[in-house]
């Protein structure tokens, strides 16, 4: 008995090592971003909400080379985690990070906070990081960035944006950042919104980034990630097929414009189903996928437009704020979304959305907005 024990177990063992090996060959593929000659993954790994150091080990031993981080991550310990996992491997692999500070000593501070956390002497790449309007990012902010760079501290400067349309003029001007991140996904396929969110001149953009040689790297390329409990969920088990859920990986990486696609990974699945979502490319199913999948997530998920901006009678972000339920609903990250809830003024956590007999707000993509805000302060407040 014992020894058709150890003969099953080493069967076993055998058989679980090859399936190791072949979720371990699939070839990641490599872009070059803009003119920095930074050869990337096109997967690269957004740590946000990552705490678990072997996650990030397995990411490094199946070939991610692109790390992204940011000073207020975890509550400002997502850095010493990267950290830990990249060990002595540091210099194999692009890392970048962070400052969402709202002026520059705030950013200059936070650069240096980075560069200890992490443990190295610079950046590869370092983003200003959520600036959607031309004045939130101030020359002095601008200034430091240069100066960072200068000194040997930054490689490549960054902005990072979900709204291009109106940071296009800003980032193309006397080449002010050699890397962008911008939010991209299925989700802004298909807009009613004639003038901010029209698809095809969202194209026209990135391809006008890729000719001035700035490095494109998307975000928030999952749509929302809503998947939602079996029960109420038609597409659960089509999304849960092994690989089928990032078909909007997928969408996100059809072209050259971009070149990599940073993808917060939770644990080894999302990781390993991630890698295996890179086998082939974006299909006319995953198109079908997609267009089914929008239509049961079309009421929750912010398109980024930025129709909404400035029609809340009590001046509320209303975008930001619907954003923050969806951390929760959809990406199952409640920690992050009261992060960014929290990040908010008082005077605009204080606002009570369900005391609004109705909301002046309407999305023209058909956002149920003030369900959402109503979920959004239910959650954090």
């Amino acid at each position: 008995m014992g020894h058709r024990s150890s003969r099953r177990e080493f069967i076993m063992g055998g058989l679980a090592a090859q399936a190791a090996a072949h979720k371990a060959s699939v070839p990641l593929r490599h872009r070059i971003l803009g003119k920095t000659g930074l050869k990337a993954t096109e997967v690269s790994y957004g740590c946000e909400a990552v705490s678990d150091v072997t996650v990030l080990q397995r990411a490094l031993d199946l070939g991610i080379n692109f790390f992204d981080t940011a000073r207020p991550y975890e509550g400002g310990r997502n850095e010493s985690v990267l950290r830990a996992a990249l060990g002595t491997r540091r210099k194999e692999v692009i890392v970048c990070s962070r400052s969402y500070g709202k002026d520059a000593r705030t950013v200059k501070r936070e650069l240096d906070e980075s560069l200890q956390e992490l443990g190295t002497d610079y950046l590869d790449i370092w983003y200003l990081g959520a600036k959607d309007t031309p004045d939130s990012v101030p020359d002095d902010m601008l200034e430091v960035q240069l100066a960072a760079q200068k000194a040997g501290k930054v490689r490549f400067r960054g902005l990072s944006t979900h709204r291009l349309p109106g940071m296009r003029d800003f980032i193309l001007q006397r080449g002010r950042f050699e890397v962008v991140q911008v939010a991209y996904n299925f989700t802004m396929g298909t807009p009613r919104d004639r003038l901010k969110t029209d698809p095809t001149a969202l194209e026209a953009m990135l391809e006008e980034l890729k000719k001035a040689g700035v490095g494109v790297v998307a975000i928030k390329v999952m749509g929302g990630g809503y998947r939602g409990p079996a029960s109420s969920d038609p597409l659960r088990s089509v999304y849960q097929r092994p690989g089928a859920h990032v078909a909007a990986l997928r969408w996100a990486l059809r072209h050259d414009r971009v070149q990599s696609a940073s993808v917060r990974m939770a644990d080894r699945e999302q990781l390993e189903e991630n890698i295996r979502a890179m086998e082939r490319p974006f299909s006319e199913e995953d198109r079908k996928l997609l267009a089914a999948h929008l239509g049961r997530i079309g009421p929750l998920v912010c398109r980024m437009c930025g129709a909404c901006d400035g029609a809340c009678p009590k001046r509320l972000p209303v975008s930001e704020l619907v954003r923050c339920a969806t951390y929760a609903d959809g990406y199952g990250v409640y920690a992050m979304g009261r992060e960014r809830f929290n990040r908010l003024p008082p005077v605009v956590r204080q606002v009570r959305c369900a005391d609004c007999a109705a909301c002046a707000v309407r999305c023209p993509n058909g956002v149920q907005v003030q369900e959402r805000l109503v979920r959004a302060q239910g959650l954090y407040c």
